[in-house]
């Protein structure tokens, strides 16, 4: 397909840790939708400026190497059928910018957002750290490193309390995009009928529900390592002479089974104590407000306000 014909037709812009995986593995079952072959391009949140240089533990290898940085490459990243909506499922399109790059590509644009309870989100997305072998500390000690590692240079996916402020970005979307054009999700729902929210989001995107194919997922979950395996998890998946090596001498699809087999028997959920959590909820608290008053939805359950069912 030619650059000037080339639009995307929806974004599902994330966030982190909510199911945006989960929802992706669906996307990619339906016949008349093609997306990426790489889930997270980042093509329109930082890639479209150039290769990011971010500075922590395995940024590199991460995030830097895999950003997609043409829009020809990124134009050659999608599996294109005739007559399929184009897609993409990418949660760092929740960072500043990002929705006037897409506004920019195709102003017509669907746009799916999944939010999540944030101090469960928030802890998500350390475990997911901790589970591929980036964060060595506790939940505590990666929250107070939290701004710190970002002036750094760090990448988008360390921010922990950064990424489960919603508030500004989706107001965001919707003032560009208009609030028909954009679909909220909210991960409590999503987790316990997936079926039932893919045919929301087909309906969503005009397509026939009739032609849905669905297999139910569980996908990317984190977790803390467990304490027997710490010493092998951090020397296989930190940074370092063996890492550098199995990196060199796997091939990269192989590695990734292995990697996901290996992370799903090392590591076990974890929890964040009482007193962490209310810490949290009193930074999120106007946030949450805000939101509140922008969506409403489950935003009341998640400071307390009323049961959900």
């Amino acid at each position: 397909m030619t650059a000037d014909k080339f639009k995307v037709d929806f974004f599902c812009v994330g966030v982190a840790k909510a199911g945006t995986t989960t929802l992706h593995d669906l996307l990619s079952l339906q016949n008349n939708i093609s997306l990426p072959q790489r889930k997270e391009t980042n093509y329109f949140s930082f890639g479209i400026s150039g290769k990011p240089a971010f500075t922590g533990p395995l940024d590199n290898s991460s995030v830097n190497e895999p950003t997609v940085t043409s829009l020809e490459d990124y134009i050659d990243d999608f599996d294109y059928e005739q007559d399929s909506l184009l897609g993409e499922v990418c949660p760092s399109y929740s960072l500043e910018g990002a929705a006037t790059n897409i506004y920019k590509h195709n102003p017509e644009a669907k746009i799916i957002i999944l939010l999540r309870e944030p101090v469960k989100r928030s802890f998500s997305n350390y475990q997911h750290l901790a589970r591929d072998g980036r964060e060595h500390g506790s939940f505590e000690d990666a929250l107070a490193a939290e701004d710190d590692r970002l002036a750094k240079g760090w990448e988008w996916f360390w921010g922990l309390k950064r990424n489960s402020l919603y508030f500004d970005f989706v107001k965001e979307y919707i003032d560009i995009f208009g609030e028909d054009n954009v679909k909220i999700l909210f991960f409590e729902d999503f987790v316990k009928n997936q079926k039932l929210y893919l045919k929301e989001v087909i309906e969503f995107l005009g397509l026939d529900t009739s032609q849905i194919i669905y297999e139910e997922f569980s996908s990317n979950k984190s977790g803390v390592v467990s304490g027997k395996w710490k010493v092998v998890h951090r020397l296989l998946l930190s940074e370092g002479i063996l890492n550098s090596a199995l990196r060199v001498i796997i091939p990269p699809t192989l590695r990734k089974k292995l990697g996901l087999l290996f992370k799903s028997f090392s590591t076990v959920k974890g929890d964040v104590s009482k007193e962490t959590q209310s810490l949290l909820l009193q930074e999120f608290s106007t946030d949450l407000d805000q939101l509140n008053k922008l969506i409403g939805g489950r935003v009341g359950e998640w400071v307390g306000e009323r049961d959900v069912p």
